[in-house]
């Protein structure tokens, strides 16, 4: 007994250096190579806030490209146009598209029309960017002139132009009512793609840019998602990730013309991502298996699937897969158990993917972070980080919109460096689940358990919980911690004191 009570004294003088280590680890993700494919810009968080650098691909020190208060959340090259770049900061809680030299100089704004901008996508020449600005329930389609540096609003032409509408197409305002997500547009230039969500489902909305009207290319019935299309180079088909009419996310092609949907690739488990070479010869995707993520590769269109090399075992992040111009790499953000999220490169044929980035992780080693195990909790998985010390520590029970994946999470390892174990628990009934997993786990301490909901999910029954985490506006009654900049000292010291006075 005294050699453990020894052992927690150390581990408490220990953690404030340790939760000083994890404030100052950093991530990396998003890449976004250039078209002559020699540099690759991604989102960091290695100056604290999200902001976005870019490296040679072989290898530089990191040039910072913004430095925005509010943080990015999206940079692309310009194609054609070296050094230059636009990427989506926050500015007042808003999305607002800014244009970035990579040889310096401060971010300057698009368009300075007031609203939500979000970004659709560049010309194939790379002349023409086009974008949504959202503003209440309005929505204005507009495009911006690269060379003129003029923004202006897409609109119908005038009566006299004697332009032919389609019979079942609508105007801008009724076709993309309820947008979320912008682009790409067409490899002609002629019309962009949009996702909508009206009446608790969402769909695929093609915009004729000549006309400003729109039609519904596909739609569900009942509850569906539609997310990442991407044109075939003839412009003639669409590629999209949907579980519309089954349990788990897939690959479909659409016809353009007549609308018709065929099943490209839907396999057992969720397709997380994919990505169409230029010339539409080669479709990769990333599928979750067990909590962690595959990569396959198939030819299109014989469909042939080969498995592709990854990274040591993770997850994909944020930003999903990108070719580059001539399809032979792949680049991706990977997430790991045990060290921060970095850029990878594929290529094609050669086997063994490459880290690009070395996200810095001062004072922490790789063994000390802890990983987690996969259990069972009610009927279906679980994963459990445990501490690197103490016999039957306390529990935190996480909650999510979307299912834990068994990789880093600073938060999770804040609280296994204050001794606390945590279990991430998923699906319907998940805090039944995790609540009669503790009561019957003999190595764990079931009083006072900690809540973690971070995407505000219901709390089916607060008296259980010896308090409750969530994120900002929530209104949990608990403690509220910023998932992209948490208070890691704040969370521990909830944990440690404040959740169960």
């Amino acid at each position: 007994m005294l050699a453990l009570a020894l052992l927690l004294a150390a581990a408490d003088e220990d953690l404030p250096a340790r939760l000083r280590h994890l404030e100052s680890a950093a991530a990396a993700w998003a890449p976004a190579p250039s078209s002559d494919g020699t540099r690759i810009a991604f989102l960091t968080t290695l100056f604290k806030t999200r902001q976005a650098v870019s490296v040679a691909v072989d290898g530089s020190y990191p040039t910072q490209l913004t430095d925005e208060p509010g943080g990015v959340v999206e940079i692309r090259y310009v194609p054609f146009e070296p050094g230059q770049l636009v990427a989506v900061g926050l500015r007042d809680g808003r999305r607002r598209i800014l244009r970035v030299d990579e040889e310096g100089g401060g971010p300057t704004p698009v368009d300075p029309v007031a609203g939500d901008q979000i970004l659709g996508g560049f010309s194939r020449d790379g002349k023409k960017l086009f974008y949504a600005v959202l503003s209440g329930a309005a929505v204005s389609l507009r495009s911006f002139a690269m060379d003129a540096k003029r923004p202006s609003e897409i609109v119908p032409p005038p009566p006299a132009a004697g332009t032919q509408t389609a019979s079942d197409s609508l105007p801008l305002a009724d076709a993309l009512s309820g947008l979320f997500a912008l682009g790409p547009p067409s490899p002609d230039g002629r019309s962009i793609l949009a996702l909508v969500r009206r009446s608790g489902s969402e769909a695929v909305v093609l915009v004729d840019l000549a006309s400003a009207r729109g039609n519904v290319l596909i739609s569900s019935e009942k509850p569906a998602r539609f997310r990442q299309p991407r044109f075939s180079p003839d412009g003639r088909t669409v590629y999209v990730l949907t579980d519309a009419g089954r349990s788990t996310m897939g690959v479909d092609a659409l016809t353009v013309q007549d609308r018709s949907r065929k099943t490209v690739h839907a396999p057992e488990g969720n397709v997380e991502a994919f990505a169409v070479t230029d010339d539409g010869h080669r479709l990769a995707v990333a599928v979750e298996s067990n909590g962690q993520d595959v990569f396959s590769l198939l030819d299109i269109p014989s469909l042939r699937v080969q498995p592709l090399a990854v990274p040591p075992s993770g997850a994909l992040a944020d930003g999903g897969l990108t070719w580059d111009r001539t399809g032979e790499r792949l680049f991706f953000g990977w997430r790991l158990s045990d060290d921060m999220t970095d850029v990878w490169q594929l290529r094609t044929g050669r086997g063994t993917p490459l880290r690009l980035t070395r996200s810095p992780r001062p004072g922490l080693r790789r063994d000390e972070i802890p990983r987690p195990s996969l259990v069972r909790a009610g009927e279906g998985p679980a994963w459990l980080w445990r501490p690197p010390q103490g016999t039957k520590p306390r529990m935190a029970v996480l909650i999510a919109a979307v299912p834990t994946r068994p990789v880093f999470d600073e938060r999770i390892t804040a609280l296994n460096f204050a001794g606390l174990a945590v279990l991430a628990v998923n699906g319907p009934g998940a805090q039944k689940a995790a609540l009669a997993y503790l009561r019957s786990a003999q190595d764990l301490d079931p009083r006072d358990p900690l809540l973690l909901d971070p995407d505000g999910l219901e709390v089916e029954d607060p008296s259980k919980w010896g308090g409750i985490v969530s994120g900002p506006g929530h209104r949990r009654g608990g403690l509220e911690v910023d998932p992209d900049r948490p208070d890691l000292r704040a969370l521990v010291r909830y944990a440690r004191h404040g959740a169960t006075n």
